[in-house]
């Protein structure tokens, strides 16, 4: 098998050990069918409330068709972690403890004229509003997707929403963050090979955009990725994907260095801004569950 393979299989094993066997197919790819539920329900721990369908079914994603019927979909692994209205962070790790509230596919504007806002994973805010989370949740995605480019105008200061001289700051951000000469339309390519670092900075510049609208003074924006630890579930790519998780890791903190004036920019508005990559299983471990739940939870635990 070649590594995407690999990894797929490692998914759907776990999933059957510790969700048991269900009914696969209903794929436009005949090669994938195995790897996609027939029926949403047998990808998700709890039955999905109906505020969080429809914030499903309005996202820029389409993720309640076949996307999320994937065992490797990361809307799947975002809902089955966190759950239906609220949830209970249980490890100040993550997150000051306490119950917070949860909205899926959060959207927020980026520039003038764009259709597309920033889609967020998940935005958990506290009941006492002291704190909110945004969630961008990656499984297999950084291992199995390719980069997308950097439209020039993220580098237009007049598609800005925000002052000129705030918008010079992440123009900064997003030119230390492409490379070589832009193609036909003007797009640049990332320099990063893993991380997905181009996204991050939409979401930092969505959530700086509407900071007058926001409810805590204090934010953390978290890349929660999933990870294989027992890497020898993965022969003979155990030394591929130690490289790339390696190499996943080191350009998180790049990335770091490269948003570092982004962060005096919401602590001039009066806001304390935390970046941080969390593995799937520590972000697990601060959240409250039910030994049902974690139970079937720990197909994402490998």
């Amino acid at each position: 098998m070649d590594f995407p393979t690999t990894v797929i299989e490692l998914i759907k094993k776990r999933f059957e050990e510790t969700n048991g066997s269900c009914e696969f197919g209903g794929c436009e790819s005949d090669a994938m069918a195995p790897y996609y539920v027939a029926h949403l329900e047998d990808n998700l721990v709890d039955t999905m409330a109906e505020c969080h369908l429809r914030e499903y079914a309005q996202g820029v994603g389409v993720e309640l068709g076949e996307k999320m019927r994937a065992l490797r979909s990361s809307s799947a692994m975002t809902f089955n972690l966190l759950g239906n209205h609220r949830v209970r962070i249980v490890d100040s790790m993550l997150a000051p403890k306490g119950r917070y509230s949860i909205n899926y596919e959060y959207q927020l504007p980026t520039l003038q004229g764009n259709p597309n806002k920033a889609n967020l994973d998940a935005r958990l805010l506290a009941e006492n509003k002291n704190a909110v989370v945004y969630c961008e949740m990656k499984m297999a995605e950084w291992m199995l997707g390719w980069m997308k480019m950097l439209r020039v105008s993220y580098l237009d200061p007049d598609r800005y929403l925000i002052p000129k001289e705030d918008a010079a700051v992440f123009i900064e951000m997003f030119n230390g963050l492409v490379k070589g000469d832009p193609n036909w339309k003007g797009s640049r390519k990332t320099r990063f090979s893993r991380f997905d670092a181009l996204q991050m900075a939409k979401h930092l510049l969505a959530i700086y955009t509407n900071l007058e609208n926001e409810e805590a003074s204090s934010i953390k924006l978290v890349n929660c990725i999933w990870e294989v630890r027992d890497t020898s579930l993965l022969a003979p790519y155990e030394k591929k994907y130690e490289v790339w998780l390696a190499t996943e890791r080191l350009e998180f903190f790049d990335f770091i260095r490269t948003a570092r004036p982004v962060y005096d920019l919401f602590e001039k508005r009066g806001f304390d801004l935390v970046i941080d990559y969390v593995p799937v299983d520590r972000f697990l471990a601060c959240l409250e569950k039910t030994d049902e739940q974690k139970a079937k939870l720990a197909r994402y635990l490998v």
